[in-house]
């Protein structure tokens, strides 16, 4: 029997606030595999690489995401959102010939990279080395890279789409293990020149793990040549420009801060390398709770985006786990961020610690904001998500040019921060007045109680003292585990059980 036909099950029709926080754990634990697994990672990587590497990679890594979000057409997240929609459904054989459409449009988005990497390869060669046009050939040999994660992103966007969180969650922790296996000894053979070969053996490990799960859901067929399929993947991929746009627009700016970075007075390719770890300790890593959003909640909330009061209720329940889950990690995270520096890395970039500590506050305004912000995903409006997120990209790209050059890294961090709290303000605003988006009162009772924890603690960890750090930070951590704890446990059986167990258990023993 073919596991189309197994698709509905308790697992995936599952919504209730223990899914949530089931699946929130889930993708949790195996970020933080992915944690560990960087910790060995770029603690050889910086070894064997140096900054200048660490800033190379950096570098290579903005050129795929411009290559990948200028081609991809919108189209994986629009097969997201359709599959989603075909899965309610229930209809197994509409659902194998959309998938059949969808594969078909990704391999021609593989394509379109191709093209584009060739035609912008001079461009792209004088922002990044050095004002040179020749150094194009570089900038070619990333064209294997963006088609394999082109591809991968298709088959990802399927299993998401049928709610195999799951195979999604397994996937994502195999392809960490594999990315070690597949860099670090490239590294150290070969130096510099190993980046390029471990990026496109890691891509190509993504795709190959990918296709192993999908293929096996729903078998590969495509029809490139069938003009029956290009015109009923076109809709979806005219809806998808905006997000194509949106999407050039964000790997645009990300090409655009380290060719800023480097115009700077006194700076350098290292100075790329620690705002990438920087940007990796508070962005990534702080904020894996964020990883369950894209393959768990979007599907979910795509199901009840023509009712009001459900969407609100997915809504406020996935900013509610988010919050609880993520304050008391990141509160943590601030009280150990020297150690974490020299584990993941080296003492030579404890210089990014200042710049992680001011962005403290982007992970926890996100917390907020992205569960809104998945609204006009949802909903499919691309226009508004188009202009909402050029808005924000032009307002951070500014403020990272005037905080770096006043504050240098410090003030990067501090970018991060006031721009998150810019996109709550004008997220909250639009999505309120257009789709009767509202965040309830117990919801904003819980967001202003963890920021006043994470405010004390990032307060004292900016203050010269250490053991004040440690003991008014230690006591904000108590208090943020405690009140996430006490409201967790209100809403999940799951956590129910466990403390029902946990109280009997120590009663037997006494």
């Amino acid at each position: 029997m073919s596991e189309l036909e197994n698709l509905h099950n308790e697992e995936t029709n599952d919504t209730s606030y223990d899914h949530v926080l089931k699946y929130t754990g889930v993708f949790g634990g195996v970020q933080g595999l992915k944690m560990l697994v960087s910790l060995v990672r770029n603690k050889l990587t910086s070894k064997f690489l140096g900054e200048f590497g660490v800033g190379l990679i950096s570098v290579y890594g903005s050129i795929t995401e411009f290559l990948v979000n200028a081609s991809n057409l919108g189209v994986p997240l629009n097969a997201t959102r359709r599959s989603g929609e075909l899965f309610d459904v229930g209809a197994t054989d509409e659902i194998e010939h959309f998938v059949m459409v969808v594969r078909t449009w990704v391999l021609w988005t593989a394509i379109l990279s191709l093209l584009i990497c060739v035609c912008a390869s001079p461009l792209i060669s004088y922002f990044f080395f050095d004002h040179k046009w020749d150094h194009y050939y570089e900038v070619l040999m990333m064209m294997p890279v963006s088609v394999c994660i082109l591809l991968a992103e298709g088959e990802c966007a399927i299993l998401k789409g049928l709610r195999q969180v799951r195979k999604v969650a397994i996937i994502e922790g195999l392809i960490a293990l594999l990315t070690l296996a597949l860099t670090v000894p490239f590294y150290y053979y070969i130096g510099l020149k190993g980046v390029v070969v471990g990026l496109i053996c890691t891509g190509l490990a993504s795709l190959i793990t990918h296709a192993y799960f999908s293929f096996r859901l729903v078998s590969y067929r495509v029809s490139p040549f069938s003009r029956k399929v290009f015109f009923e993947g076109l809709p979806m991929v005219k809806k998808g420009i905006p997000y194509v746009l949106a999407g050039v627009s964000a790997a645009g700016l990300g090409m655009i801060i380290p060719a800023m970075m480097l115009q700077a007075e006194n700076s350098n390719l290292g100075d790329v390398g620690l705002y990438r770890v920087g940007w990796t300790l508070m962005v990534a890593y702080a904020g894996m709770v964020f990883v369950a959003l894209e393959a768990d909640y979007f599907p979910r909330l795509s199901s009840f985006c023509h009712d009001t009061e459900k969407m609100n209720q997915t809504i406020n329940q996935q900013v509610n786990v988010c919050l609880l889950v993520l304050t008391p990690l990141l509160i943590l995270f601030l009280l150990f961020l020297p150690w974490i520096i020299r584990l993941l890395y080296r003492d030579s970039f404890l210089v990014a610690m200042d710049m992680a500590v001011c962005a403290c506050f982007y992970p926890f305004f996100r917390a907020l904001s992205l569960p809104v912000g998945y609204t006009t995903l949802a909903k499919g409006d691309s226009m508004l998500f188009l202009a909402l997120e050029v808005a924000y990209n032009i307002l951070f790209g500014v403020l990272i040019w005037w905080l770096y050059n006043a504050y240098g890294l410090t003030g990067a961090g501090i970018a991060l921060s006031v721009g998150a709290l810019y996109d709550i303000i004008v997220v909250l605003l639009v999505c309120g007045y257009k789709y009767k988006v509202k965040i309830r009162r117990g919801t904003w009772m819980i967001f202003f109680c963890q920021l006043i924890c994470l405010a004390v603690t990032f307060f004292f960890c900016i203050a010269s003292n250490v053991e004040l750090k440690y003991f008014f930070g230690g006591i904000a951590f108590v208090v943020s585990l405690l009140y996430s704890g006490f409201h967790m446990s209100r809403h999940s059986d799951f956590l129910r059980r466990a403390l029902h167990h946990f109280t009997h258990s120590s009663g037997d023993c006494c």
